[in-house]
């Protein structure tokens, strides 16, 4: 079953280069940006990270990109909403689900999909965070701290990132434009309060990396990865009810 789901994982890659190619050159891009925006915010290392630094502006690009790294951002659907509207991903599907392959092999492989997309785009984006916060800044950043923040960022990914294949192949085309709009209102619902107490998301993962370490990465990636499954799940049960015809 694992074979041929990457069978299909690799077809995917081979049909959407294009779109993987600008993808992970957009992701750079962030990166760089957001690299350069920390780096400008404290120069006395992670503790002190949130001075002067925009808690909103912070936690809006880098957990509010997180779904987007799990998928072909810069593929049409999701730069055309009349594209979208067109159901592209679905009818990729039904003309899979009219080939004999079970429903297993083909949730899986979105699944493997999303993962390794998401490994990517997580290395082009936190890779060029890494590298504005190690280059431009004076202060002697530990390469541990940043590597557990990356790795509790990646867990959460992991988390949130599965629902991108429930998106594109369990639901209609235009919710690919609806659902992010449901996601940052929660994120800034989050905000407002975490406002209260003057902290930010980003803020207070960087924190916690310094005071917990290693164990908070790790439970990060198991949440991650039992999410994972439950999303599996999800979309395996959303593709033998659906009707793709």
């Amino acid at each position: 079953m694992f074979k041929d789901a990457m069978w299909l994982v690799k077809k995917e890659y081979q049909y959407q280069w294009r779109a993987l190619v600008a993808s992970f050159t957009a992701s750079l891009l962030i990166g760089l940006f957001v690299g350069i925006v920390l780096a400008g915010s404290s120069d006395r290392g992670f503790d002190d990270l949130s001075i002067d630094m925009n808690h909103f502006m912070a936690d809006l690009i880098i957990f509010g990109m997180v779904p987007g790294f799990g998928t072909f951002f810069m593929a049409r659907p999701y730069l055309s909403y009349r594209n979208a509207k067109e159901n592209p991903y679905g009818r990729r599907m039904a003309v899979l689900r009219s080939l004999p392959i079970p429903v297993s092999v083909l949730s899986l492989s979105r699944m493997i999909l999303m993962v390794t997309t998401l490994l990517i785009m997580s290395a082009a984006f936190m890779g060029m965070i890494g590298v504005a916060l190690f280059i431009m800044t004076n202060s002697h950043f530990s390469t541990d701290e940043f590597f557990i923040f990356a790795l509790t960022w990646f867990g959460f990914a992991l988390a949130v990132g599965g629902i991108n294949p429930c998106i594109e192949y369990g639901m209609t085309g235009k919710m690919i434009h609806i659902i992010p709009f449901i996601y940052i209102g929660l994120l800034v619902i989050i905000e407002l309060i975490l406002k209260v107490y003057g902290i930010g998301i980003v803020e207070t993962v960087f924190q916690s990396a310094n005071h917990i370490g290693w164990p908070l990465a790790f439970l990060s990636i198991v949440f991650g990865a039992l999410c994972l499954v439950g999303w599996n799940q999800l979309l395996k049960k959303r593709l033998v009810n659906r009707d793709y015809l």
